[in-house]
């Protein structure tokens, strides 16, 4: 089967994902520093709540993966006008990219909006994401905040997953008080007294909350435009950890048993990642 043509924008979404994966590799890097000085103090196991300054940090991470987000799909509206010229719009009349971009601000309406307009297709039913929560965050701060759940999101959920990523993102870059971002479990945990707490599971989550998103909208745009083409795994996608993140996901479900792709690598478990 011929190569499909939105292989390069899942090819650039490595690229697009980096800075959020970097930032978190840091974090843990330096937890894992912090573990050990605490050990060598007389802590046994090293265990410990973290640094202040990682809630920047982890706060960061889910404002780099907005960032890819809106790049992805940018580049995704692209490649599908690129693939089909009679569907390419008047760029005086629709910007995808650029400071008049249509996901300047990368909600899921917005998305839906540019790709429904430009190609009548609405992401979010495809939506379909696994996460990893807290008891405490998804019992209105009753138990342990220790990441033991998988949480799935669906359709309208999964948009909501999202959107709280992005007001996230609006209030650390702006400063702004009236955009607080809404208590949902895996991204963002505004506690019973009102303080918001961005944890290593949330920064984790928006990494792996826009790989399967944008996947999803990959496969269901590719399947609305009625494209045919064969998708590739490709060695510096496992290289980036995507494999392990996929794990017991829908996503991976869909790779593994779908005819469309190709070169699948199973996961590391000695790799530690995700």
């Amino acid at each position: 089967m011929a190569r499909h043509p939105f292989q390069d924008s899942l090819d650039n979404l490595v690229s697009y994902l980096s800075d959020a994966q970097n930032i978190l590799e840091t974090i843990r890097l330096k937890n894992a520093d912090l573990a050990n000085r605490r050990v060598s103090q007389g802590n046994k196991t090293g265990a410990g709540a973290p640094p202040g300054h990682q809630r920047s940090l982890n706060r960061a991470v889910v404002v780099a993966a907005v960032g890819a987000t809106e790049a992805f799909f940018e580049d995704l509206a692209i490649a599908a006008a690129n693939a089909i010229p009679a569907l390419k719009p008047p760029s005086d009349w629709y910007q995808i990219d650029g400071t008049r971009g249509m996901v300047q601000t990368p909600s899921p309406y917005n998305v839906a909006k540019m790709l429904w307009t430009l190609y009548r297709y609405d992401p979010r039913p495809d939506w379909d994401i696994v996460v990893t929560t807290s008891p405490a965050e998804s019992n209105n701060g009753n138990g342990s905040n220790w990441r033991i759940d998988r949480t799935s999101y669906q359709g309208t959920d999964a948009a909501d997953f999202f959107t709280a990523m992005v007001k996230v993102r609006h209030g650390f870059a702006h400063q702004d008080g009236a955009e607080t971002p809404p208590h949902r479990a895996g991204i963002v945990n505004v506690t019973p007294s009102g303080k918001i707490s961005i944890q290593s599971h949330h920064a984790e989550n928006s990494i792996s909350a826009v790989l399967q998103m944008a996947i999803q909208s990959t496969i269901g745009l590719s399947n609305a435009l009625g494209m045919t083409g064969n998708f590739r795994w490709k060695t510096k996608m496992t290289e980036a950890g995507w494999a392990d993140i996929l794990t017991n996901t829908p996503v991976a479900a869909i790779i593994t048993t779908s005819g469309d792709w190709s070169h699948w690598q199973v996961p590391d478990s000695r790799s530690g990642r995700f």
